[in-house]
């Protein structure tokens, strides 16, 4: 009778440990920063993220997750566009509700949200410009 209450004991607390583990799981498991590539119709088009960041799309930047951020893609003979990019919350919240046992759940899902866990952004966005109009009187694009 003493085995089965030690076993039962031991599962008890492994099952306690690992729901323990599982606070503030979005950012242990994929962080405060995901990497988004932002592809362009056409190609080669000139993408600043936050007014400091530069690439040449298609490419790739690193994002915090705490802050929604802002594109701006241009290339010329097309339409300049801006583009916000914005979070939405993550499926790892969940293991925050249960591994937190739901009593101490708003605990770990505001670690979370303060080291950015909470959120996530697409992996992969889509962007097609549209190209300059030309007026017909002038014979040159419209700005």
């Amino acid at each position: 009778m003493r085995h089965g209450t030690a076993q039962r004991r031991l599962w008890s607390i492994a099952l306690g440990l690992g729901l323990i583990s599982l606070t503030g799981c979005g950012s242990w498991w994929h962080g405060g920063y995901q990497s988004v590539t932002i592809f362009t119709t056409p190609l080669d088009a000139d993408v600043v993220v936050d007014e400091r960041v530069h690439l040449l799309a298609p490419g790739t930047v690193s994002l915090s997750r705490k802050d929604d951020h802002q594109a701006v893609i241009t290339k010329e003979g097309y339409d300049p566009m801006t583009l916000p990019l914005t979070r939405t919350w993550s499926w790892w919240v969940v293991g925050d509700i249960f591994g937190c046992a739901v009593i101490f759940a708003q605990a770990c899902i505001s670690t979370d949200k303060e080291n950015g866990g909470y959120y996530t952004f697409d992996d992969k966005i889509y962007v097609t410009l549209e190209q300059k109009t030309v007026d017909p009187r002038h014979g040159e694009p419209n700005q």
